[in-house]
């Protein structure tokens, strides 16, 4: 039914645009030329009010009183449109949406011309353009008997229309429901003193688009400068600050750095020197080619590689409701290929596996170090290292980032992403975001962040265990495990959930994102995957595991085997077009199990290549060109999201989907995303990793009272003070990388084991352990 009144409604605009192309290629004509065309104008008004007058209405609101402020704009308009010296009125019908081809195939917004109507203006100025934008909407029958009568009594003022009128005794809408809801969706330019209001009642009245139908409008036109809010100016006024004593401290960073003054190193200048970007960008950019040697370099690639697939996914829907084939989308999602990215969510659980790991090995690396648990500091470290980018990137959308939002889909941002970052940005500061999903969100990525935290604060339970009562501690982890793979088994097969998100699902498939997807205990399998392998990497210390040439065969065999099939597996079920149904079995087993058959998968590559067994794997995962944009991986991730859609939102026309064109799209998002990072990184991630050591980690570690045999690590102690070692810019004990943090969260995640001096390879290869 939608389908059929989208045709419709586009036959309609096409008939209504012959007749606009009629009159002005005679306009255009008469203007050329000086001279008249094949009808005077009295001839071409007379065809417009007995032919189209009906449809006009679909684009100016006629109805309005002829005294009334708009509909004297009208006349001026018509009148501009018979005289041959003016222009203006000629340029706001001509950026008109009208029909273009493709309309079976999916191609139902006629978007216009948003530039051309908002550079339109009447010779003396006193009318501008006002860009419009009409969402017609399919009204069920029961609705029909619901809807209020309009009336044109009274216009001035325009009374608010109610909300049952407006969206058609649906939930109050957002503007992205307008979109994604409209049958036919088409611009149009009116003089700006005209309303949305006046637009909207003028083309509902004459029911000129079926009396089935219901137009809904939203109107903008861009103010002549920015007009900024206190949120604005107090934002600006934070950047501005952070910017300041960024290139303040690197004045002074290089000044001590070519002068030698170490002296001035030891003091309090050091607490600016954190904010250094001679120094912070020094080491995000920098490549390492030769890894000391307890670093997993595989790692990088990984991360870069997971964090790409992450982004393509996304990038599909970001202009998919602005989409010119979207009849032939469905086509393009098929196939085994496609899987890729309609089932491209172990992208997500692969970060869930470095935190598993690195959290562990962390932990039982310090235990090692110390023989005690500073539980204190394990949550303080947490949250002074997210909440700072977060809290960067969440008052962005909130206030300065709609200032890059231009054309007719500007409005999205505006009146949807913006409004909710104001409105609920604290919930991605206090992780709660993925338990209050529905009810509206800032940073809608950030339910990772909540729910990696969420594992973070119950991780102490799982691993000290590991610990201090070893035997007992991987009976405990086995349960653990187990139970991680039942849970979501149980609440799929009990609720008859899909095993997957689906693209074209059951009636519950909707439930399945908010009860399984975001729900920290449904998305523990893959971390405690990682827990395994960290507790593993910790036993190892610097050995280097022996492996036979047959357990390396079977081994990269069954894993590579085992993620194909995770990817791939619900191929024949994962369809728009002819979809399969899911067996019970298949519910069961592959809802339960596939994500922690895919952190199997990670550990088993992660050790592979570690030891030495990954061969060209390992040589392309470990190769250093990851290093810098896998240092970045946490601001990347916060800040590229929001750049898909922003840049989406500045589209003038309707994109066209294809894998080439996503790719390309994604491309140009991590080109922008990626100098925006960089600032987020400089301003509230390294600075703040560097203050943290200084006020929380100072002076030396006590010596190691309880590190295993075969672990031989010496703790990384920061210089005494008034050692003669110097304490700043490159030198200073704020920049020493960290060893171990969540992953996907913290760029210096990698570096396990980093302090330990450089030893030569040989050396390497012949400690070995059997296995």
């Amino acid at each position: 039914m939608v389908c059929v009144g989208r045709v419709d409604g586009a036959l309609v605009l096409r008939a209504t645009a012959l007749l606009i192309m009629l009159f002005t290629a005679r306009t255009a004509g008469e203007v050329q030329h000086g001279a008249a065309g094949v009808w005077d104008a009295d001839t071409v008004v007379n065809l417009l009010r007995e032919e189209g007058n009906k449809w006009a209405n679909a684009y100016l609101p006629t109805a309005v009183s002829p005294t009334s402020p708009c509909g004297r704009a009208l006349q001026a308009m018509f009148d501009s449109l018979t005289d041959n010296t003016t222009s203006w009125a000629a340029k706001m019908v001509d950026a008109w949406g009208k029909t273009s081809d493709g309309i079976s195939f999916g191609n139902w917004m006629y978007t216009g011309i948003y530039d051309e109507c908002l550079s339109a203006t009447s010779p003396n100025e006193k009318l501008r353009g006002k860009y419009c934008q009409v969402f017609t909407q399919v009204i069920e029958e029961e609705t029909k008997e619901k809807r209020e009568p309009l009336s044109l009594t009274h216009l001035s003022p325009i009374p608010r229309l109610t909300p049952s009128l407006r969206h058609a005794n649906k939930e109050p809408q957002t503007i992205i429901d307008r979109f994604t809801d409209a049958s036919v969706h088409y611009g149009t330019c009116m003089p700006d003193v005209c309303s949305e209001e006046e637009l909207f009642l003028s083309v509902n009245l004459q029911n000129m688009i079926g009396t089935n139908m219901i137009a809904l409008v939203s109107c903008s036109n861009e103010e002549p400068g920015p007009h900024f809010t206190d949120a604005d100016v107090g934002f600006t006024a934070l950047l501005t600050f952070l910017v300041v004593l960024i290139v303040c401290s690197s004045v002074v960073d290089i000044f001590l750095s070519y002068t030698g003054n170490n002296v001035l190193r030891k003091g309090a200048l050091r607490y600016l020197l954190v904010f250094s970007a001679y120094t912070n960008l020094t080491k995000i950019l920098q490549v390492n080619p030769v890894p000391s040697p307890g670093t997993i370099t595989c790692l990088h690639g990984m991360r870069v590689l997971s964090m790409t697939w992450v982004l393509y996914s996304h990038q599909q829907g970001t202009a998919l409701f602005i989409t010119a084939n979207l009849l032939d989308v469905g086509k393009w999602a098929e196939g085994l290929v496609a899987q890729t990215i309609t089932n491209g969510y172990p992208s997500v659980d692969t970060f869930f596996f470095f935190s598993g790991l690195l959290v562990t090995y962390s932990i039982l690396r310090e235990l090692g170090r110390r023989g005690r648990f500073n539980i204190a500091l394990y949550f303080i470290h947490r949250f002074i290292r997210l909440i700072p980018p977060i809290a960067i990137v969440a008052g962005m959308m909130a206030t300065v980032m709609r200032f890059f939002a231009s054309g007719p889909y500007a409005i999205i941002w505006n009146t949807q992403w913006q409004r909710n970052c104001m409105k609920y940005w604290w919930k991605d500061i206090v992780f709660i975001n993925n338990f209050m999903y529905e009810e509206g969100d800032c940073l809608a990525q950030a339910w990772y962040v909540a729910v990696d935290t969420q594992l973070y604060f119950i991780a102490p339970l799982v691993i000290l265990p590991l610990f201090f009562y070893e035997a007992k501690g991987k009976a405990w982890l086995l349960i653990v495990t187990v139970v991680s793979a039942v849970i979501p088994a149980a609440i799929i097969y009990a609720r008859d959930y899909p095993p997957t998100n689906l693209m074209y699902g059951p009636e519950g498939s909707s439930e399945y994102f908010k009860n399984i997807y975001l729900t920290p205990w449904c998305r523990a399998e893959p971390w405690v995957a990682g827990v395994w392998l960290g507790y593993i990497f910790y036993k190892q210390g610097d050995k280097r595991l022996k492996m036979s040439p047959l357990l390396v065969t079977v081994g990269w065999t069954v894993a590579s085997l085992t993620g194909l099939l995770v990817v791939y597996g619900m191929y024949s079920y994962n369809s728009i077009l002819h979809p399969v149904p899911y067996e019970v079995m298949t519910q069961i087993v592959y809802g339960g199990g596939h994500r922690l058959a895919w952190g199997a998968v990670l550990a088993w590559l992660v050790l592979a290549c570690h030891n030495g067994y990954g061969g060209i794997v390992d040589d392309f995962l470990s190769h250093p060109i990851w290093q810098p944009i896998s240092r970045l991986t946490y601001s990347i991730y916060l800040v590229a999201f929001p750049m898909q859609f922003l840049l989406a939102y500045n589209l003038r026309v309707a994109s066209y989907y294809s894998y080439i064109n996503k790719i390309i799209e994604t491309v140009g998002a991590l080109v922008v995303a990626f100098p925006v990072a960089v600032l987020v990184s400089l301003m509230a991630e390294s600075p703040v990793m560097g203050l943290e050591r200084l006020l929380l980690r100072p002076g030396p570690r006590p010596a190691n009272t309880r590190a295993p045999a075969n672990n031989t690590a010496k703790p990384c102690n920061p210089p005494e003070p008034g050692s003669t070692e110097l304490t700043g810019g490159r030198h200073n004990p704020a920049f020493i990388p960290e060893n171990s943090v969540a992953a996907g969260q913290k760029y210096h995640a990698v570096e396990m084991n980093s302090e330990h001096e450089t030893q030569k390879r040989n050396a390497e290869k012949a400690n070995v352990t059997p296995l």
